[in-house]
């Protein structure tokens, strides 16, 4: 979301709508960063549910499979 809202507010600065200080810019730094983490544990449930649902698929064509 942060990031959203950072590349917005970027468009909208050369058209003169907003001002945005070298140190303002600095202050998304650590938004961004704290931002990435949360972004990485979804990515890394994503794939584990994936894993999961796979598994349980291959378990029931093999007992299809075998009846």
């Amino acid at each position: 979301m942060c990031l959203a809202a950072f590349a917005v507010i970027q468009l909208l600065v050369p058209t003169g709508l907003f001002t945005v200080s070298f140190r303002g810019r600095l202050l998304w730094i650590p938004l961004l960063a704290a931002e990435a983490k949360p972004r990485a544990a979804r990515k890394l449930a994503r794939q584990r549910v994936v894993v999961r649902l796979e598994a349980h698929h291959a378990l029931e064509t093999a007992a299809l499979a075998a009846d």
